[in-house]
């Protein structure tokens, strides 16, 4: 009899042991937080690469505005000279036919020293159609490179030939542009700047000519 009450002792005991370590199982839980880390860190890491990605997309379509054009700056050219732009709306050339100094425009007194006429031929050199007044809106006339420039105000004044209009591929026209000149020994056109800076003109040209080379 006592065998028999011991044995089943022993195997009550036992079932409590077992349920007990199956119950509490630190192995079982710390393998549960695991997957749940793996999961959150996949998670994080699926979001950052999804980041890059999208930064580099970004940064491949600023690529693609600001990529070099068809033409390398054009520093040197003087009167007579045709300086070619590569920019958005299209690719053109510009030739400075003539500068004159102006002292007034009727009796109209400049708002600075002077008045800068130049006479400017602009042929569309692309493949598409070209705004002709966008082109000459491009340029500016200046009397220091640090310095900003001056913009074309010849639209304004019935007496000057103004370029205007749409200009089909290989098209040209002259006309006239007017701008505000301080009174120096040296003046410069070239395309603004803060074009270039932005890729809106893949390249710069800039004509330099001397006072004395004025009319």
């Amino acid at each position: 009899m006592k065998n028999s009450v011991t044995s089943t002792s022993l195997i009550i005991l036992s079932s409590l042991f077992l349920f007990s370590c199956n119950s509490s199982d630190p192995t079982s839980e710390q393998s549960e937080e695991t997957k749940q880390s793996e999961t959150i860190d996949s998670t994080s890491e699926a979001k950052s690469t999804e980041e890059v990605s999208s930064e580099e997309t970004e940064t491949d379509d600023e690529d693609n505005v600001l990529a070099k054009g068809e033409f390398d700056d054009q520093l040197e050219l003087a009167i007579g000279d045709t300086g070619r732009v590569d920019t958005l709306s299209g690719a053109y050339g510009v030739t400075v036919d003539r500068v004159e100094l102006l002292e007034d425009i009727d009796g109209e007194l400049p708002e600075l020293d002077h008045f800068l006429l130049v006479t400017y031929t602009v042929q569309n050199i692309g493949d598409e159609d070209l705004d002709a007044r966008e082109a000459v809106d491009s340029l500016e006339s200046t009397h220091r490179l640090e310095g900003s420039g001056y913009s074309d105000n010849a639209q304004y004044y019935d007496q000057f030939n103004a370029i205007e209009g749409m200009l089909a591929p290989d098209e040209q026209v002259t006309g006239e542009a007017l701008y505000s000149a301080y009174d120096s020994e040296e003046y410069f056109l070239r395309v603004t700047d803060g074009l270039v800076g932005s890729g809106a003109a893949k390249n710069q040209i800039r004509f330099s000519f001397q006072k004395g080379d004025i009319e």
